[in-house]
């Protein structure tokens, strides 16, 4: 299969600095999008770090698992390596924007969410620290497979107030979890098989804070998704006002010859019960 990726950022309409940051590999395999916090400049300074870590780290071990792999903490063999790698990559950004932090003291308290997919073979890792999102548009529907580090989810998970009432809530806005603030660090992650046709949307809050998710699905069913896409929804927040920095990275899989879902399907399988591939 043939993934393309694109890419946009934006300041928005009320911030006079974007402390996003944003990654796309060259060849398409690794997506970030970071939103950075913690005071003047601080948190351009914690995205920035924790995108160059976070890429860096996996750019040059997801090829090397044989021979030259690298030392993975807590490795989960329910997950492929790029999984454990992906996450790996984000516990050694933490460590890195804690430590600047600590070493500056105008850097002190800042930090970072993170939301990322890593595609190999018919295979799509995501990982996510913080409110930063990816979603899953498939048949027609839009799916959030991330999920938010919030004290507002929090209280969803334990019962305490229902998905509506977290959406309306004050405390959606507070993060529980985010790189670079403790030395504990909380993430999500997941892995699914991938299909032609499916889009994925990574994003900062900037874009949740003012659309829900089926507002964002009627853009992406717009024509064919691509960087007009992305330009169309930054439009549409500044629109209604752009109260955040905003930054979106959108994934397109599309079939090349030959390939099918049921391949897909069959190769998925076969990695997830460790059969040798091709």
């Amino acid at each position: 299969m043939i993934v393309r990726t694109w890419s946009a950022t934006d300041v928005g309409r009320q911030r006079s600095i974007n402390e996003d940051s944003y990654y796309v590999d060259p060849d398409g395999e690794l997506v970030l999008v970071l939103d950075g916090m913690g005071g003047h400049k601080a948190g351009e300074v914690a995205s920035q770090i924790a995108m160059e870590t976070i890429s860096r780290f996996y750019r040059d071990h997801s090829r090397n698992q044989e021979s030259g792999a690298p030392e993975i903490e807590n490795y989960d063999p329910t997950f492929t390596y790029q999984t454990n790698l992906l996450r790996q990559a984000v516990v050694n950004a933490n460590k890195m924007v804690l430590a600047e932090s600590r070493r500056r003291d105008d850097h002190l308290g800042m930090g970072s969410t993170v939301a990322g997919a890593a595609v190999h073979g018919y295979t799509v890792s995501v990982v996510n620290v913080g409110d930063s999102r990816v979603y899953l548009v498939r048949d027609g529907c839009i799916e959030q497979i991330s999920r938010d580090h919030t004290l507002a989810q929090d209280q969803v998970e334990r019962g305490i107030l229902s998905a509506e009432e977290a959406r309306e809530s004050q405390l959606r806005h507070v993060l529980s979890s985010v790189i670079g603030v403790d030395e504990r660090i909380r993430m999500h992650l997941d892995e699914l098989p991938i299909f032609p046709g499916d889009i994925f949307l990574l994003c900062t809050d900037g874009l949740n804070a003012v659309m829900d998710d089926q507002e964002i699905l009627v853009w992406l069913r717009r024509g064919n998704p691509g960087p007009e896409t992305l330009a169309q929804l930054i439009d549409e927040v500044n629109a209604r006002g752009g109260p955040d920095n905003i930054t979106l990275a959108l994934m397109v899989v599309s079939e090349e010859s030959g390939e099918s879902r049921d391949s897909a399907i069959t190769s998925f399988i076969s990695k997830a019960m460790g059969e040798p591939q091709d």
